[in-house]
C-alpha cells in the first residue's frame, strides 16, 4: 500500500491571498483554503517529504506525524523550500542529519542559500552538527525502501524535476512535459499535477493544457494542485470528468496492491 498525503496544494502566495483575498473562491468551503503545495508519500516502512512550503509547520502538525525518512526537493523557488527551518525539531529529535535529495544544480543551491544548517559549526556543543545532508539525484533514487524514478520537467524560465514511485506520479510546477518526462508518466494508477488556473500562464499549466496531458497519458485518476485563487472546488468539481479531480489540503490517496485507489479526509 502507499498513501499520500497532500499537506498543501495552493500556489506560491496561498489561498486567501494576502491582496487578493479568495478570489473565485468559495470562502465557506474549507477545500478552498489552501496552503502551499507539498505532499508525503508513505508506505508500510518509509516516509518521504516532498518539497518544504512556507507552511511546512502548520501542515506537518495538522498530518500529525513527525517520522519523515527523507526529503525530496522539485526546484528551489520560495515556495517550496523555505520551511526548511520548520524541520529542525526533527534534528534535534532523531540526532542526525536529515537527508535532503534533488538534483544537483538544486542541491547547490540549497547549501548555498541555506549553509548554516548544512555546514559543520566549529562550536564543541554538538547541537551545532550539520542540521541537514544533501543527496545528489539523477535518473532514480532509494530512500529507506522505497524506490523511485525522477524526470526534468520545463517550469518556463527555470526546471523542476517530477517523480514517481510505483504507479505514483508527482508533477508540480511544469509548463511543458518532453518526451522523457511523457515516458515515465505511462501507465499511472494516480498523478498528481500542478494546474494554476484556467488562463495561459508563462511557467505553469493551465487546465486545458492539463487535460491535454491527461487525454494522452490516461491515468487512472489525477488530481490538480498548485491552484490559484481562480480555481473553486465545487466548480471544478462540476466541471471536470470523473477521472479528474482538485486536491484539497490534508486529502489522502490511497493506492492499494490490487491497483485500487480511494480517496478520503
Amino acid at each position: 500500500m502507499l498513501k499520500v498525503t497532500v499537506l498543501g496544494c495552493g500556489a506560491s502566495v496561498g489561498v486567501p491571498s494576502l491582496k487578493y483575498g479568495w478570489g473565485e473562491c468559495n470562502s465557506c468551503n474549507s477545500k478552498n483554503c489552501r496552503t502551499r503545495s507539498s505532499i508525503i508519500v508513505d508506505n508500510d516502512n518509509t516516509s518521504l517529504l516532498v518539497d518544504m512550503s512556507p507552511d511546512l509547520r502548520q501542515q506537518l502538525l495538522r498530518y500529525g506525524s513527525h517520522k519523515i525518512d527523507g526529503v525530496f526537493v522539485t526546484h528551489m523557488h520560495f515556495d517550496h523550500v523555505n520551511g526548511i527551518n520548520e524541520l529542525r525539531p526533527l534534528f534535534f529529535e532523531n540526532d542526525s542529519s536529515l537527508q535532503i535529495y534533488g538534483r544537483e544544480e538544486v542541491m547547490k543551491d540549497l547549501r548555498k542559500s541555506f549553509s548554516y544548517l548544512c555546514e559543520p559549526h566549529t562550536s564543541a556543543d554538538p547541537i551545532y552538527k550539520p542540521y541537514i545532508s544533501t543527496n545528489v539525484v539523477e535518473d532514480e533514487f532509494i530512500i529507506g525502501d522505497m524506490v523511485g524514478i525522477c524526470f526534468d520537467q520545463d517550469h518556463g524560465c527555470s526546471k523542476s524535476t517530477g517523480i514517481r514511485i510505483g504507479n505514483f506520479a508527482y508533477s508540480t510546477d511544469v509548463m511543458h512535459l518532453g518526451d522523457y518526462a511523457i515516458s515515465r508518466l505511462q501507465d499511472l494508477d494516480v498523478w498528481i499535477v500542478g494546474c494554476i488556473s484556467r488562463e495561459w500562464r508563462p511557467s505553469h499549466a493551465n487546465l486545458d493544457q492539463v487535460l491535454e496531458w491527461v487525454n494522452i497519458l490516461k491515468p487512472k485518476m489525477t488530481f490538480l494542485t498548485h491552484m490559484s485563487i481562480s480555481m473553486d472546488y465545487e466548480t471544478l468539481l462540476m466541471e471536470l470528468p470523473a477521472n479528474v479531480q482538485p486536491a484539497y489540503d490534508q486529502m489522502e490517496i490511497i493506492l492499494l496492491a490490487n491497483d485500487a485507489v480511494h480517496s478520503t479526509v
